[in-house]
């Protein structure tokens, strides 16, 4: 009689157990809350400026603050959605560099990037912040919103990339590789190959 070995094969260390970043999830949060944000303010951008749109053809009585708040929301869309692209590493870059380093190298500059984009973003948010407080008094010309809250996107903003910069400075540094860019870049390449196509 042949035995039949039905043991099971020993289990392999599965790669999805392996712990996950410093602040991985609440990053992702983060990035979540700032996409529903940007979402809401272009959906405030579309609705009032159709409404614009509206009342100039059909009562020929355009309203006065619709303009206004489009823009008023157009900027907060802007460094919010910057802020969350940063999370993502989908800014625009020059690579000629990176790709001729050892994987030690690629490391050692992306945490130098990381560190300065930070501390960039830091000085303009404590330049800046003077300047939010000292408009704090002047109030647009249509609705009389405080001038603050214009500059103050700017500051958000800022503060928002300040953290996603130091969160993936941390968690470079917690998984000692350097953030794998292929995905990306075959993902741009497809939609840019859409684009071209139509």
């Amino acid at each position: 009689m042949s035995n039949i070995n039905t043991s099971q094969p020993e289990s392999q260390p599965d790669a999805s157990s392996a712990p996950s970043p410093p602040f991985a999830r609440w990053a992702r949060w983060m990035s979540l809350g700032e996409q529903t944000l940007a979402a809401l303010f272009l959906f405030i951008i579309v609705s009032t400026m159709g409404a614009q749109v509206f009342a100039r053809y059909f009562f020929g009585a355009p309203f006065s603050w619709s303009e206004e708040v489009a823009r008023l929301a157009l900027i907060w869309m802007t460094f919010i959605a910057a802020s969350f692209v940063m999370a993502e590493g989908r800014h625009i870059t020059v690579d000629v560099l990176s790709h001729r380093l050892s994987v030690r190298g690629q490391l050692w500059l992306e945490c130098l990037s990381h560190g300065i984009v930070a501390g960039a973003c830091l000085l303009l948010l404590i330049g800046g912040s003077r300047f939010v407080w000292y408009v704090g008094n002047v109030g647009s010309p249509s609705l009389g919103i405080s001038m603050s809250w214009w500059y103050g996107a700017v500051g958000v903003g800022l503060l928002m990339m300040t953290i996603h910069s130091i969160v993936n400075l941390l968690q470079v540094l917690a998984t000692g590789q350097p953030t794998a860019r292929e995905n990306i870049v075959e993902e741009e390449a497809f939609h840019l190959e859409l684009e071209q196509s139509e």
